[in-house]
């Protein structure tokens, strides 16, 4: 059969993925740091280096790639390592510390994190949460440094997919801790800790104010804050396929980043620049910085500066580069639920954006970009999605393409009715246009999660299943430039080990 070249676009194209040193970065540093947790022994975890070496060496031909690949993989490892708390022993003690953020309440119980803390006054490594019955607990808050009896105990792995230890330290949670008496404070403790926490909380009474029924969306779109939202509310969106809206993420970085760069005339580039990463960064600050927020804040600045310093912008280094951030900042991130679907939907946007607008490209262009960036992020975060959730939301597509314009209209409104309400307390009349769309928002989440076969219940599908329909998503897109024919066998391929796996875990 006769063989066409590649067309020159094409050609460009995989030259310039082959010249991504931060994506392979980021992809050793991922195994590094993911082997460094599984195995968590020294002598095992060098062996699997060095068998890595030897795979790395036979797949790459090029010798540059091999050694960017190794040494992120040993230096994710080892950075892994040296962050790796020391789990404190389990059991009675007399726990101290000072707490984190503000303490909450749930179930009868309020809970507080910990940090500088000692047990029997030894110093523990880590954040400590810390579990006390709600009517013991009253009048804690953020600064005190507290001391109580209490019993610990190491999260561990639990039955099925969930992995409670991983969970804990990917919020830097060491130890878990339970107290059936009454905290003593001895002391009260200022710092920027504390003056953020106390800024968190004034915004939040503002937004209670404010908003009334409505306040618990409204602090989790503005502040992460979801500790008042009614399980029911966050069913309605996770049922309906859109809850990745209440995470701070790209979707509301752009917001923000559209509106300040309007704001800023593009001759002002580098100042524009510094104004919009300011922002940002606070906003990263009141948050708690979290990893998706994180990850949409690298991504967009990558996007601005890439002009200022005669570059051409590209998403898969962007992306690669957040994650580096992260991973290098706090290790245990990687295990974090919404980090890996923050990163997934990302990088399936920026897999399998072109091919869907190839695809839809009969559609009206405004429409056509909607879908294909609809279709990419939720195609990228299927898998996980059946993995920890074990659920299909069936309307996920139409609930997005209605929801998130409303979203988008909905954070400035609530940004800016915050702001005036801050400088008029009294003024309530200007937080209605917010309380509108927030109502409009909880009551479209409530109709797409009540209709009929809102969610398919599926069985959580094993890891290597997992891998492997992200390997056919990587076979369908644009970096994969081999003809249409191979592009589908590997795709195919891919797809049918899936569906052992699956078989195999059903029977």
């Amino acid at each position: 059969m006769e063989t066409h070249p590649e067309p020159e676009p094409q050609r460009a194209a995989m030259r310039r993925f082959h010249a991504r040193p931060l994506v392979l970065c980021a992809a050793g540093v991922s195994f590094g740091v993911l082997f460094a947790y599984r195995l968590q022994g020294t002598p095992a975890l060098v062996a699997a280096c060095l068998f890595l070496c030897c795979g790395a060496c036979a797949l790459f031909r090029r010798r540059a790639a091999a050694g960017i690949l190794l040494f992120s993989i040993c230096a994710g490892a080892f950075r892994m390592l040296a962050s790796f708390p020391v789990p404190p022993p389990e059991g009675a003690c007399v726990l101290t510390g000072c707490i984190a953020d503000a303490p909450r309440t749930e179930g009868g119980f309020t809970y507080a994190t910990l940090y500088d803390a000692a047990c029997n006054g030894d110093s523990i490594r880590g954040r400590i949460q810390i579990r006390f019955p709600a009517e013991k607990a009253k009048g804690l808050k953020c600064g005190d440094i507290i001391s109580s009896e209490a019993a610990l105990r190491i999260p561990q792995k639990q039955a099925g997919s969930f992995d409670a230890r991983a969970y804990y330290l990917s919020m830097g949670i060491t130890a878990l801790a339970y107290s059936r008496n009454a905290p003593s404070v001895r002391a009260h403790r200022i710092d920027l800790r504390y003056r953020l926490c106390s800024l968190r909380t004034r915004i939040a009474a503002v937004l209670d104010a404010a908003f009334g029924t409505e306040a618990p969306l409204a602090r989790a779109l503005l502040l992460n804050d979801k500790a008042l939202l009614p399980e029911a509310a966050y069913a309605a969106f996770r049922d309906a396929g859109v809850a990745h809206i209440l995470a701070l993420s790209g979707l509301h970085v752009s917001i923000f980043v559209g509106v300040l760069a309007f704001l800023f005339p593009k001759r002002h580039g580098f100042l524009r620049l510094l104004f919009i990463g300011a922002f940002l960064l606070a906003y990263c600050v009141l948050a708690g910085f979290p990893p998706s927020l994180v990850r949409a804040s690298i991504m967009s600045l990558s996007a601005l500066g890439a002009p200022l310093l005669r570059r051409r912008y590209d998403m898969a280094s962007a992306l690669a580069l957040a994650l580096l951030v992260l991973l290098l900042a706090a290790p245990a991130s990687l295990f974090s639920v919404g980090l890996q679907l923050s990163f997934c939907a990302t990088a399936g946007i920026a897999l399998l954006l072109r091919p869907f607008q190839r695809l839809l490209r009969r559609l009206p262009g405004a429409l056509s970009a909607a879908l294909s960036i609809s279709l990419a992020g939720t195609l990228g975060t299927l898998p996980l999605t059946l993995h920890y959730f074990e659920r299909l939301p069936l309307y996920a597509l139409p609930a997005n393409f209605v929801i998130v314009p409303l979203v988008s209209l909905a954070l400035p409104l609530t940004l800016l009715t915050a702001a005036l309400l801050s400088a008029f307390p009294g003024a309530l009349f200007l937080a209605v246009p917010a309380r509108v769309v927030l109502g409009a928002l909880s009551w479209l989440s409530q109709a797409f999660s009540s209709l009929p076969f809102a969610t398919l219940p599926l069985s959580a599908p094993p890891p290597a299943a997992c891998l492997l329909l992200y390997g056919a998503m990587l076979s369908l897109s644009q970096y994969h430039l081999r003809p249409l024919r191979t592009k589908l066998l590997c795709a195919a391929l891919c797809l049918s080990g899936a569906c052992v796996f699956l078989a195999t875990k059903a029977f």
